[in-house]
């Protein structure tokens, strides 16, 4: 289980195996964050990537180096619609525009909900180690109580495929066919290369499980729950649907079910209660309390509405398990579906079935005893539902439903942002143009970058031009004036917005557009804004020259020290440092020294960049150079 405020856990689930670095790492999930989606690299390349709380560091240089190594191979699947506004002037989200591709389901109201992360591995002596991991967890900085399996095995040399193993390969090859824009053609072939390899991996069941099985839902025809007859089970969904429960309690057996009280709620409204098994936990008020803090601090430092539906990180439980005990085995369901009728007809959604003995792997080992001596159990987190008195009223959720799907029908548009450079101020204009889906009457639509804060949004009315700009391009959408070069962005925010009689909804969300126009040189230049003194020169020099898995969190201790104080510049990181560090890596990872000559090369070819070269590199770097090219003649 992941901690409302534990991070770590999930970052040391995506670190290499000691002695192996990422080659390629291929996410999904129903709701991103895009920040989260930047910290991720992180754990690819250094060993402590987050604080004392769990938190990821934060220390820009260590982030801008983890994404120049490894950006380039993270991609990440989302719902379309489902991407979280970022705060704006967050320059490093560049480096991510590649990395998210945004799906949508085959099935009309379907949702695209698993959360996997697919990460290949690879070791210099050519030994490739794949891992899985099967989350409840979406790609957020939700603090949920949530879950993570993790399989991990190497690849084998056999001609033919583990058959367990295929769910995995067809999740990655159907991936490309629900994108909204066609994915590169690097990604596919790596996907069609990751799953012939996936199913040659020879993966460990987890303790003290002794098998498992992968299910897949809404890639195929393949619909309903797959779950075993069993005399008892138990279930911990966040979101519940009345119909799923009572077939739960008449065909397997329920008799635990651990849920919110707001799902309790909306299965038993008017004369339903007798949906509900014998025994129904909550989360207890002191289990929900971190989360209830960190959720309000965020509403507290955002403008952006409420979300709506599903989509609503909550605070508290957000696990998913299905647990049926049959005699002496005992089969446990893991992963993105809750108990509802969607996630079993409709979704996309991935489950993990782990096997195994009841007496290891059943209800009362999976809950604890009353009076385990162990500091934490999980019943000691939970406390018993009790129903209010009288019938709950019936929400009227449609009016929050059109608004979803009006967001939805926006979210697949093919969009394209066309950039064109205005003056040598480095002022530039920016076009969104595309087809978008009707807008009803009533309904009010505001589009900005989502590098710039809300207060540069435009309305879009139902033809899709902007209001406020005639219609220059063709299918024109809106034109952003005067943009910075660090503002320029593929990714747009969106509200949408409706009002009927003393009814209101409003929805934001992110969308990926095709950035044309842009310098070719977009990146190295937005290095160079970003490098802004010679300290942080020598700190990312520093920070290149680091193998994978070195300990940052230490790194970026010392380099916080104040540069005044008796260990000189970056608390003793100074130039004597960096040629240790060059020398070494001379002779270790000779690769590195190159990656060193490609920045060093950068900054030299405009006047500002020289500027920025820390005093007496020159002395220290051309012979390591030297070396270096007379090692490679």
């Amino acid at each position: 289980m992941l901690g409302t405020r534990e991070r770590t856990l999930l970052l040391e689930s995506l670190r290499p195996p000691t002695g192996y670095r990422l080659r390629r790492a291929v996410g999904t999930s129903f709701t991103l964050d895009l920040i989260a989606l930047l910290t991720a690299p992180l754990a690819f390349t250094f060993f402590d990537a987050h604080d004392d709380d769990g938190a990821p560091v934060a220390d820009p240089m260590a982030l801008l180096e983890a994404l120049r190594r490894h950006a380039a191979n993270v991609t990440l699947f989302c719902q379309a619609g489902a991407i979280a506004v970022p705060r704006p002037e967050q320059t490093l989200l560049a480096y991510v525009e590649d990395s998210v591709i945004e799906v949508q389901p085959r099935v009309e109201g379907g949702t695209f909900h698993p959360k996997v992360w697919v990460l290949n591995f690879q070791a210099d002596n050519g030994t490739a180690v794949y891992r899985v991991l099967c989350l409840s967890r979406n790609l957020t900085f939700a603090r949920t109580w949530d879950t993570c399996l993790r399989l991990e095995g190497q690849l084998t040399q056999r001609q033919r495929g583990y058959s367990r193993n295929k769910p995995f390969a067809d999740l990655l090859l159907a991936l490309p066919e629900l994108a909204i824009r066609e994915p590169a053609t690097q990604l596919q072939e790596d996907l069609q290369r990751m799953a012939y390899e996936i199913r040659r991996v020879d993966f460990e069941s987890p303790r003290p499980f002794s098998d498992f099985r992968i299910h897949n839902f809404g890639l195929d025809t393949k619909r309903g729950r797959p779950f075993p007859k069993s005399r008892r089970s138990l279930v911990v969904s966040p979101y519940l649907a009345g119909s799923v429960v009572q077939d739960l309690i008449s065909d397997h057996g329920l008799e635990v079910l651990v849920s919110r009280p707001e799902a309790f709620k909306d299965v038993t409204r008017g004369d339903d209660r007798h949906v509900l098994p014998k025994t129904c936990y909550v989360l207890s008020p002191g289990a929900e309390l971190n989360a209830r803090v960190g959720d309000q601090e965020a509403e507290q430092q955002s403008d952006r509405p409420p979300p709506v539906e599903d989509e609503v990180e909550l605070a508290g439980l957000h696990a998913k398990l299905f647990l049926f005990e049959n005699g002496r085995e005992t089969r446990l369901f893991t992963g993105s579906a809750n108990a509802t009728g969607a996630a079993f007809h409709v979704n996309v959604e991935v489950l993990i079935e782990l096997i195994g003995n009841t007496k290891d792997c059943g209800i009362a080992s999976f809950l604890g005893h009353e009076d385990d001596p162990k500091l934490e159990t999980i019943r000691s987190l939970l406390q018993e539902y009790t129903p209010t008195d009288g019938p709950e009223p019936e929400e009227d959720r449609t009016f929050e439903k059109q608004v979803d799907r009006l967001a939805r029908n926006l979210a697949t548009a093919s969009l394209t942002a066309t950039v064109h450079h205005m003056d040598a101020e480095q002022r530039w204009d920016t076009t969104l143009s595309g087809e978008l889906p009707e807008i009803p009457a009533g309904a009010v639509v505001k589009v900005w970058p989502a590098t710039l804060p809300s207060e540069a949004a435009q309305w879009v009315d139902d033809r899709g031009a902007g209001r406020h700009e005639p219609a220059g391009h063709a299918n024109q959408v809106a034109t952003f004036r005067g943009m910075s070069f660090e503002a320029l962005t593929a990714f747009f925010a969106f509200e949408v917005s409706m009002r009927e009689g003393g009814q209101e909804a409003h929805k934001r969300f992110v969308i990926t557009a095709g950035l044309v126009g842009a310098p070719e040189d977009r990146k190295q230049r937005l290095l160079r804004s970003l490098l802004q003194d010679r300290r942080r020169v020598l700190q990312l020099l520093l920070l290149i020259l680091m193998g994978e898995g070195a300990d940052v969190s230490a790194f970026v201790r010392a380099a916080g020290r104040d540069s005044t104080g008796p260990h000189g510049p970056l608390g003793g990181l100074d130039r004597t440092t960096l040629l240790e560090a060059l020398l070494r890596c001379l002779g270790r990872s000779p690769e590195r020294i190159d990656d060193v000559a490609r920045l060093i090369a950068d900054l030299e070819s405009t006047p500002s960049g020289q500027e920025l070269l820390p005093e007496g590199l020159g002395e220290i770097w051309e012979p390591v150079w030297a070396a270096r090219e007379a090692h490679r003649s």
